[in-house]
């Protein structure tokens, strides 16, 4: 007796798992596998702001800067002005300025500077610290001089007096000087004109436009013998200095 399936599948060949197939074509065993993941790690930097510099100011105790022709007075007669000496006080921590503050520049306007040579004229500035309130006067003992410029030109600035009103081209003095004011001080600026007899005639630029200090005068040729407010001077008024410091803190 034949066994006819055994040998049928002898002869025919059986597919089987893992064997090819009557065509050639393996079974597929591949296996997909899942692809890797990839994570974002959150970021952990922060923004922070640049680091602030110097801030550069100018202290001014006027409302404008406007010069009004044949307001200033000054100690002299027609040969020249005298020894006059104009001042500011700055009350810096009043200001908002509460660390050191560092002096680069006086300025301050002109109303006529006339020399029988026609040069103009050279004046001092200085700046220091005053240690007490300034009130209608101010005491000299009370001034402590940090640094002067003794040699500040200051050009020919011709005022015509022969107008009604007067009329000046003024002028703007800038002058270097370099001081560092400790903090919670308050600054006091001078302007010396020395003694111009014979010599020139100076008058510092100045206007009625309203102020938030006083401006002084020291004129001991005609018995100001203290620094006093120099709208209080005379009969005319008021008599608002045009005098500025600038600086860094």
């Amino acid at each position: 007796m034949r066994l006819v399936g055994a040998t049928a599948c002898v002869l025919a060949g059986c597919a089987s798992a893992g064997m090819p197939d009557q065509m050639g074509t393996p079974d597929s065993n591949t296996q997909q596998t899942d692809a890797p993941m990839m994570t974002m790690k959150d970021s952990s930097m922060t923004m922070t702001d640049a680091p602030v510099g110097p801030m550069t100011r100018t202290l001014s105790q006027t409302t404008t800067m406007t010069i009004k022709a044949g307001n200033t007075i000054a100690c002299g007669n027609t040969t020249g002005t005298r020894a006059n000496n104009y001042y500011r006080v700055f009350d810096l921590p009043a200001m908002g300025i509460t660390g050191a503050f560092s002096v680069t520049q006086v300025s301050f306007q002109i109303e006529h500077c006339h020399a029988n040579a026609g040069t103009g004229c050279t004046l001092a500035v200085r700046v220091g610290t005053y240690s007490a309130a300034p009130g209608a006067t101010l005491a000299q003992a009370n001034m402590t001089i940090l640094a002067s410029n003794a040699s500040v030109a200051v050009p020919e600035v011709v005022e015509n007096t022969t107008t009604v009103p007067p009329t000046t081209p003024g002028g703007t003095v800038n002058a270097p000087i370099t001081a560092t004011i400790p903090a919670g001080s308050k600054l006091l600026v001078e302007v010396d004109a020395p003694d111009g007899a014979n010599l020139y005639s100076f008058y510092m630029g100045s206007n009625d436009g309203g102020e938030t200090g006083f401006g002084y005068v020291l004129a001991p040729t005609c018995s100001i013998n203290v620094p006093t407010n120099i709208s209080t001077v005379g009969t005319a008024g008021p008599r608002h200095l045009l005098l500025t410091v600038t600086g860094q803190y």
